[in-house]
């Protein structure tokens, strides 16, 4: 798909009511694409659409039929949907030897599920029109390491949660290039966003109330460094955007990943450097 321009484009987002997606939405606008939101925050995404001038409706991506219906919604709304953005997503606090089982399976349902949920009504529905189209997955910096100023946060469902995305990311790429459906999957670093708030307003009932926030165990110092690193929803979305035009796979959005994937692949290296016949 050539996104050099999006004029007369469809673009669907999901967590389009604020944020990442909002942005997404707004830049595609900019460019001259139909936009079609959605998000659990019914009342939030009503004023977000009616600010953007783009169509919406309200829907739970663990809701797989409901999640369908709104797809055949938007394409019917807007026309045919040729960029996906799969971007619904939720942070939680905690141990992962901790965590209630429930607690885990709600973050991988929106995270992980959510996207699965939102690629397999939208690929059936361009394949059946015999169309192409692309989808833009949205991962994070922890989809490719575990940077060092995040460890001292306990969100370590979260990381393995986007962890599960890039790969997710990779298989579907392998299954959908051959019928022309390209796959990207966007990896931002810190960004101003309302995602700590989103969640916990987005919180099933069920789970009972979210536990207190951890106080992070960040030296000071790095504290101020992470937050002078943090990038706004609209410079996040046009990382996106450049990143599809360019044709990437992988869309980073801070110069500091470099680095941290570094770390990864030298311990990777390290460890192939151990081998008996290295």
């Amino acid at each position: 798909m050539d996104f050099e321009k999006l004029d007369g484009r469809g673009v669907l987002v999901t967590g389009g009511a604020d944020g990442i997606g909002l942005a997404l939405g707004r830049a595609a606008r900019a460019r001259g694409a139909r936009v079609f939101l959605t998000d659990i925050a019914a009342e939030k995404l009503a004023r977000s659409a009616s600010d953007l001038g783009a169509a919406s409706a309200p829907c739970d991506v663990t809701d797989a039929d409901a999640l369908a219906r709104v797809v055949d919604h938007a394409w019917d709304e807007i026309g045919p949907i040729d960029l996906l953005c799969a971007n619904a997503g939720v942070v939680t606090q905690g141990s992962l030897l901790e965590a209630p089982r429930a607690e885990l399976d709600w973050i991988l349902d929106v995270n992980v599920w959510g996207i699965l949920n939102t690629c397999r009504p939208w690929v059936a529905r361009v394949r059946g029109e015999g169309r192409t189209g692309h989808v833009l997955m949205t991962g994070s910096e922890t989809s490719l390491s575990y940077p060092g100023f995040t460890r001292g946060m306990p969100i370590h469902a979260y990381v393995m949660s986007k962890h599960c995305v890039l790969a997710m990311a990779d298989g579907l790429r392998a299954e959908l290039e051959p019928a022309g459906i390209g796959v990207s999957v966007l990896c931002p670093g810190p960004v101003n966003t309302g995602l700590g708030r989103s969640s916990s307003a987005s919180r099933p009932g069920r789970l009972g109330t979210a536990p207190p926030p951890v106080d992070p165990a960040i030296d000071p110092v790095v504290a101020r460094a992470m937050g002078s690193l943090a990038r706004s929803p609209d410079e996040v979305a046009a990382c996106a955007l450049e990143g599809l035009r360019r044709g990437l796979f992988v869309i980073p959005t801070h110069p500091h990943i470099r680095d941290d994937v570094a770390e990864r692949f030298r311990e990777i290296e390290r460890g192939l450097d151990a081998l008996p016949d290295a």
